[in-house]
């Protein structure tokens, strides 16, 4: 219908997306939109499959790596391979557990990505220029790789998740979405707050693949925990995110307590330990490669202060963020509350929306 859209201003639901599902005015079909997303995340999917054998070939030719490093590796980028090619899968078929779970990985991998950026660029602003110069590369080169890197690292970090926070923040995709696929699922049903926060625990959890490499190393109130002990402590963190996450999903209050209880303690053990530690005495307990120290000492901040700061601001970020969530979670039996985002509300009408000429 000519005209239809000049109604629909999208402003209207940027903070409250369950809006789009009561409202009366017209949206435009994203379908081609959807496929293309969908193919992008399956395309980066196999970027991430690819990134296996092309691991185990430099491992098999460089005989200094260790396989303790290179397992966990392998591990994330088959777990990524299998999430964005299932997310992409599901954004061809407009699926709306796809809609939300990419909105809300695509939330935290922008935030986590503009982070790190700014962290390289503040710790170490020449880190990849150092690096290019240790293998030997004249000044002028490695001013151009370090350039090219960052490029890529902004393209990674930033410009592509930036895209699919766009895209699948759209009134009109999350109406698409709800017009083709009457089942929600569970992701449909939890507030795209809280499934972002379930993503962010789901995505801890995952990280602790990792510590292997490090030895297993674990902050532990001004202690530094490594081997057996830190292995022990990590298992129970990696019980503590699922059910987390788990509890979250459900909207059960108890997990906002715990994760509130679990901010505090993280921030100040954290605090406590990275603050009052010498740098090499971690390093030593990490038992790191060459390699992995080549570019992780110059990221880490000489001051003490400067850990008390950071761990903090971290952790007090996610606390913050909690505060705003709290009335989300609501006791068993009371409701699905009126929280924005909310997917157990009433599936819009198919004629609120149309297809672009």
């Amino acid at each position: 219908m000519p005209g239809s859209f000049d109604r629909f201003d999208p402003r209207r639901y940027m903070l409250d997306p369950a809006m789009i599902e009561t409202s009366t005015e017209r949206h435009r079909d994203r379908s081609i939109g959807l496929i293309v997303f969908g193919v992008a995340e399956i395309l980066i999917g196999i970027a991430c499959a690819a990134l296996i054998p092309l691991t185990l070939v430099g491992a098999a030719l460089s005989p200094a790596v260790e396989t303790g490093i290179v397992i966990p590796s392998l591990l994330l980028y088959a777990a990524g391979a299998a999430v964005f090619v299932i997310l992409g899968v599901g954004s061809v078929r407009a699926r709306r557990w796809a809609q939300a779970l990419s909105l809300s990985l695509g939330w935290v991998w922008l935030i986590t990505g503009v982070a790190t950026m700014v962290v390289v660029w503040i710790a170490a602003p020449t880190l990849w220029h150092d690096l290019g110069a240790e293998v030997g590369l004249d000044d002028g080169t490695a001013r151009i790789v370090a350039v090219a890197i960052n490029l890529v690292l902004l393209v990674i970090y930033v410009l592509l998740p930036g895209a699919i926070v766009l895209f699948y923040r759209s009134p009109h995709v999350i109406a698409t979405c709800r017009r083709r696929d009457s089942d929600p699922g569970w992701a449909g049903r939890c507030p795209q707050q809280l499934l972002s926060l379930a993503v962010v625990y789901a995505l801890c959890a995952l990280s602790i693949v990792a510590v292997p490499s490090y030895n297993f190393v674990f902050p532990l109130f001004g202690l530094v925990l490594s081997g057996a002990a830190g292995a022990i402590c990590w298992a129970l963190t990696l019980i503590f995110c699922l059910a987390l996450a788990w509890g979250t999903c459900r909207r059960d209050p108890w997990a906002w307590w715990a994760a509130i209880l679990g901010c505090v303690l993280a921030a100040i053990s954290s605090a406590a330990t990275f603050g009052r530690t010498d740098p090499s005495a971690v390093f030593e307990a990490m038992d790191l490669h060459p390699d992995q120290l080549l570019v992780l000492e110059p990221l880490w901040p000489k001051e003490p202060w400067t850990h008390v700061v950071l761990w903090i601001a971290i952790w007090g970020s996610l606390g913050l963020y909690l505060v705003t969530v709290r009335n989300l979670f609501v006791p068993s039996g009371s409701g699905s509350g009126s929280g924005s985002g909310s997917g157990n509300a009433a599936t819009p009408s198919p004629q609120g929306i149309h297809t672009d000429r």
